[in-house]
């Protein structure tokens, strides 16, 4: 009996609540709370929407995983496209192997987040790994280039960073720097990173090339 007296009065008190509202405070009441809703749906679409981010150059070029956001220190790069040949792989990577080396590398075109209100940079990416199980330092600086299809040459910037050195393994962010628009398609080139030699001359250098292969635009 008693808990049947206390509903009462708890429903007879919202009643008067109710009742002594004015129609001004109603309007109000209504748009704030319509406000609420609004937020609440506004979060919930962004946070399904928010790309993953990674640091892990493999995973953000692997063409199997979903779109990805790869921070590198201050830049947030995103995959405009990859570049294929007829040797790349379904995870948009391409391999070459010698005895006891692997490189292993995917080549893109992206855009930086970082500087959306910049003039966007001129270069092709490469993305990968090196795994050296042999007693021998590989290099890659002055080895490794493109020649695009406006017949613009370019070498990689940084020599993949270091990546090569003998009984090791690294990944690797590298990028070559272009003058001129990004291409549609380039010829990408390796003399071997093994050799020891100088290549001043060029009929030296085409003796050790290992790597000459035609890039598209996917």
């Amino acid at each position: 009996m008693k808990k049947v007296l206390v509903t009462g009065l708890i429903s007879l008190g919202l009643v008067l609540v109710g009742c002594g509202e004015s129609e001004e405070e109603k309007q109000a009441r209504e748009i704030e709370e319509g406000l609420e809703e609004l937020s609440q749906v506004s979060n919930e679409d962004e946070n399904e929407t928010e790309e993953a981010t990674t640091t892990d150059p493999l995973e953000f070029v692997d063409k199997t995983t979903d779109d990805m956001i790869f921070i590198d220190g201050a830049n947030e790069y995103i995959i405009n496209s990859y570049y294929v040949s007829d040797e790349t792989d379904e995870k948009g990577f391409n391999i070459y192997e010698d005895e006891g080396f692997t490189l292993k590398y995917a080549l893109v075109e992206t855009k930086n987040l970082a500087d959306a209100d910049l003039e966007e940079s001129k270069e092709v990416q490469i993305y990968g790994e090196v795994i050296n199980d042999t007693k021998d330092d590989h290099y890659f600086t002055d080895r490794m280039k493109i020649k695009t299809d406006d017949k613009e040459v370019s070498d990689v910037e940084f020599g993949l960073n270091g990546a090569g050195a003998a009984d090791q393994k690294n990944k690797f962010i590298d990028y070559f720097p272009l003058d001129y628009e990004t291409p549609d398609s380039f010829t990408f080139q390796l003399v071997d990173p093994s050799f020891q030699g100088d290549f001043e001359l060029e009929e030296d250098t085409e003796e050790h090339i290992v790597i000459e292969k035609e890039f598209t635009k996917e």
